[in-house]
């Protein structure tokens, strides 16, 4: 099942090249030629793509819905904000305990949630979950009714991203950051908020979710910088 939001921006079958059809923060980190150890960000974004491309089981819980990132700042964080498929991701505490986790994601509308097979147990049931711990080769995406999907990932090998990095970004939400108890509507981050440099380094208050994917990951990729998170 192909994505059709993902459809325009694919180019032609025998040249298997991601363009630049729409300017988000996926595209921009792939453009920027940051890596995560021995991965370019461009290699996460195009297994991001792969996975949206090849689980129609995600494409159905992401309908109309949020994604949400329970996930360290690492190379699996920048596959699931490619997989989000622009939409607005929800970036949730590492810290919460599973009754916030449920109340956050309840509160923000989410269908699908990103995360590990260890996180796996701290979310509610009634939510799809794509563990992805073995990125960038598979992720295993777990339907609410039981079905389990493993995804090779392994198409996206030798794709190629093309981006620009002079845009100014889409006005539509990106990253969300809640509240923890959700007391209070979840911060909203667009595309464009996140590609100018000062919305990249909004001061966010001890009540709002960790913000340390934003400046230990984004800043950086962005930058083009190399990070180093191998354990």
């Amino acid at each position: 099942m192909k994505d059709t939001a993902l459809e325009g921006a694919i180019g032609g079958a025998n040249r298997g090249v991601i363009v630049q059809g729409v300017d988000t923060l996926a595209l921009r980190l792939a453009a920027g030629g940051g890596r995560i150890d021995d991965l370019p960000a461009s290699q996460l974004v195009a297994a991001g793509f792969t996975l949206l491309q090849r689980s129609a089981p995600l494409v159905r819980m992401l309908a109309g819905r949020r994604s949400a990132l329970l996930l360290p700042p690492g190379p699996a964080a920048v596959v699931a904000l490619a997989a989000s498929d622009g939409r607005g991701a929800v970036i949730l505490p590492l810290g919460a305990s599973p009754e916030e986790l449920a109340a956050l994601c309840a509160v923000a509308d989410v269908g699908a949630v990103f995360t590990t097979d260890a996180l796996r147990s701290r979310l509610p049931a009634s939510l799809g979950v794509v563990c992805l711990d073995q990125v960038p080769r598979a992720a295993v995406v777990h339907v609410p009714d039981g079905r389990e999907q493993t995804v090779d990932l392994g198409s996206h090998v030798g794709l190629t991203i093309e981006g620009e990095t002079d845009l100014p970004g889409r006005e539509e939400e990106a990253l969300l950051l809640p509240s923890v108890p959700p007391s209070v509507p979840p911060m909203a981050l667009t595309h464009r908020a996140l590609l100018d440099r000062e919305g990249l380094e909004v001061q966010v208050g001890s009540s709002r979710a960790d913000a340390t994917l934003l400046t230990a990951l984004l800043i950086p990729l962005l930058a083009g910088r190399t990070l180093g998170v191998a354990s």
